[in-house]
């Protein structure tokens, strides 16, 4: 398990647009390199803890020209603006690999069930 520290900068506001709004990081060089793909992760924010579903990678089906590596977090219940924030992401199991998809729906879908999938294994256990 590996703990990424960012700040939360402004993105392109798609993850909004599609249901999913995220808190873009902007993570300093030294920090621990994950693999591209999808987490479980638990949130730091202000001494409260979040459970969130958290992409890093290139964004394939969204961006196919910037291959600059990106953390995203949708946090699960969290309606604040944080722009400028420093956020503490644990990432505590792999849900799966990055891969492009043929529609930004597909894409919709496929979101749905990394979120429910993410839901249903932090109901069965309770730390990371």
């Amino acid at each position: 398990m590996a703990m990424i520290k960012g700040k939360v900068i402004r993105g392109n506001q798609i993850g909004r647009t599609i249901g999913f709004p995220t808190a873009n990081l902007l993570v300093t060089p030294k920090e621990p390199s994950l693999t591209t793909g999808v987490y479980g992760v638990k949130v730091l924010y202000k001494g409260s803890r979040y459970n969130g579903i958290m992409n890093v990678g290139v964004r394939p089906t969204i961006n196919k020209e910037d291959l600059q590596i990106h953390y995203e977090v949708h946090i699960f219940n969290f309606h604040e603006t944080i722009y400028g924030e420093e956020i503490k992401v644990n990432d505590c199991f792999f849900v799966r690999e990055e891969r492009p998809f043929d529609s930004i729906n597909q894409l919709v879908l496929q979101i749905k069930k990394d979120i429910k999938f993410v839901r249903s294994r932090f109901l069965l256990q309770s730390e990371c």
